[in-house]
């Protein structure tokens, strides 16, 4: 399909035109997505199906039928009377479909579509009855088929008029009117229905398609709708990232903003893009700058620092740390393109200092524990909880920083060898970067960097600060330099010290403090951000 796009912002004319099979226009609310949408359908009315987001679903518990044609007209314009049907294609559509007002109108058609999807039940079946030959499937047929696809718990019965359902694992004599159905299965029987009584090669606009559908259904609804209308091409209005993501052969616009008088501040995303398509979508529609995390969605990191900054923040998980440093270059370097600001929070691990003070300055922000889970042993939050499950705070948090030292102890050899050996991959990578141009002088080159690095000598400055540390029985040292995945909050016996079940225990209350906007959370709060190092010019 092949349309022109509504006038663009700084651009003169002729808007620009796209082809497309699928079309998805996402920005944050306020942006003018709806006004996009009915600008093309005034542009293509005769050849356009916009679905509103402003809709009733009320779907009635029966109708009567009517000729096909009538139903057809009656559905597609508004047609209340056999008049001049092209008067209606052209201007009669808009007052009597839109009430004149294409933008704001509650659209209320379920019953214009439940008579025509029944008289051409009726029709079919009449023609089938007088003429014999194949079976028909008619778009009721249709519709059930990918209904109960999407939704195969639930079962459907057509007769005379009236549209029935009833549970899959249950009999027929549980079926009630469909009317009864919850707001999202008759959505997405009524998504079905439209699409599949859209015109031949129609263009199809669907406004917050996601609406009342649970997430998991999603992608498979509109893929079986794509799939049963390949002739149409189908625009979607959006400002859910999660569904822009599950059209991926779509083609994907940027609304930014309306500026009035049919003009649209608007960008195509450009497939090519050395940042990744969905890393676009997910801050386009937010207007807010962005943090980019390790971990996933599931992972204490995202947990944590939504709480902390989700309010003025875009929060996205990336997994690596690695890739976190370099999304946040990408996106910065890209600045004049979405005018957002980017910043990454990754673990400390074993990074010396002047790695810190140059990730700062490229808005990488990194914490002062070796890694997140460390957070939780801060001092502050061991004692707000202690107080919060009504123990001594003093008492636990000694006990917790005794364990802890205690445990270092025992694990320092193995962390010192794990530091030299960190260390050590940094100084063989910096080799890496020889100067030399043909093999014989980079040979030498590296041979030459290879004996300037003093191996003994590293080991000794490592194995002389984790002694110190013990020494001092410094804790907050120990929480920067103690790299072993999920053991510290067990070993420090915090849970026993608190009468808290197990780790996962203490992480879940940590994080239920936190959402509970008050003094506590703030001391919770005040004590992760403390243990950030960043750049504060730069944020």
């Amino acid at each position: 399909m092949n349309i022109q796009l509504p006038t663009k912002k700084g651009q003169s004319d002729p808007a620009p035109s796209i082809e497309f099979n699928q079309l998805v226009i996402i920005g944050a609310n306020g942006a003018g997505k709806t006004r996009f949408g009915s600008d093309i359908e005034k542009r293509y009315n005769q050849k356009t199906l916009r679905i509103s987001a402003q809709k009733s679903l009320t779907m009635p518990d029966f109708v009567s039928t009517k000729s096909k044609e009538a139903a057809e007209n009656e559905f597609l314009y508004g047609m209340r009377d056999q008049g001049d049907l092209d008067w209606y294609k052209e201007v009669g559509w808009l007052h009597n479909r839109w009430g004149n007002k294409l933008n704001t109108h509650l659209l209320n058609d379920y019953g214009q579509l439940m008579t025509l999807l029944h008289s051409e039940e009726y029709e079919q079946s009449l023609f089938f009855k007088e003429n014999g030959g194949p079976k028909p499937i008619t778009k009721l047929d249709r519709i059930q088929l990918i209904f109960e696809k999407v939704l195969p718990h639930r079962k459907i019965i057509k007769k005379a008029g009236v549209i029935e359902t009833y549970p899959s694992c249950g009999t027929k004599d549980n079926r009630y009117n469909a009317s009864e159905m919850s707001d999202g299965e008759r959505v997405i029987f009524y998504l079905v229905g439209e699409a599949v009584c859209a015109p031949q090669d129609a263009i199809v606009i669907i406004d917050e398609p996601e609406m009342h559908i649970h997430k998991s259904l999603v992608k498979k609804l509109f893929d079986l709708i794509e799939i049963e209308r390949p002739d149409c091409a189908f625009i979607y209005l959006t400002h859910d990232i999660d569904f822009a993501f599950t059209r991926q052969e779509a083609t994907k616009i940027w609304a930014k903003s309306y500026e009035e008088n049919d003009v649209w501040d608007y960008e195509i995303l450009d497939e090519q893009s050395p940042i990744p398509q969905q890393l676009y979508l997910e801050v386009l529609g937010s207007r807010k700058p962005i943090i980019f995390l390790e971990g996933d969605n599931s992972s204490i990191d995202y947990e944590l620092y939504e709480q902390l900054f989700s309010s003025s923040h875009t929060i996205k998980p990336l997994g690596s740390c690695e890739k976190v440093i370099q999304t946040v270059k990408a996106f910065n370097e890209q600045s004049g393109f979405h005018n957002l600001k980017s910043y990454g929070i990754i673990d400390r691990d074993r990074r010396p200092d002047t790695d810190i003070s140059k990730l700062n300055d490229k808005n990488i922000w990194v914490l002062n524990v070796a890694e997140v889970e460390n957070l939780l042993l801060e001092e502050n939050i061991v004692k707000t909880i202690a107080v919060h499950m009504g123990c001594d705070p003093n008492n636990v948090c000694k006990e917790v920083k005794n364990n802890l030292i205690d445990f270092f102890k025992d694990q320092i050899e193995n962390q010192i060898i794990l530091h030299f050996k960190e260390i050590l991959r940094r100084k063989y990578l910096e080799i890496t970067n020889f100067t030399k141009k043909d093999i014989a002088s980079v040979i030498s080159e590296i041979d030459s960097l290879y004996t300037t690095i003093d191996k003994q000598a590293i080991y000794n400055e490592i194995k002389n600060e984790f002694e110190c540390v013990i020494v001092n029985n410094d804790y907050n040292a120990i929480l920067r330099l103690f790299n072993l995945k999920n053991a510290l909050i067990p070993r420090s016996k915090v849970c026993e010290l608190t009468g808290i079940r197990n780790r996962e225990g203490y992480l879940k209350l940590v994080l239920t403090l936190l959402k509970r906007n008050d003094d506590i959370s703030s001391v919770i709060q005040d004590a992760i951000k403390e243990k950030i190092i960043m750049n504060i010019q730069s944020f």
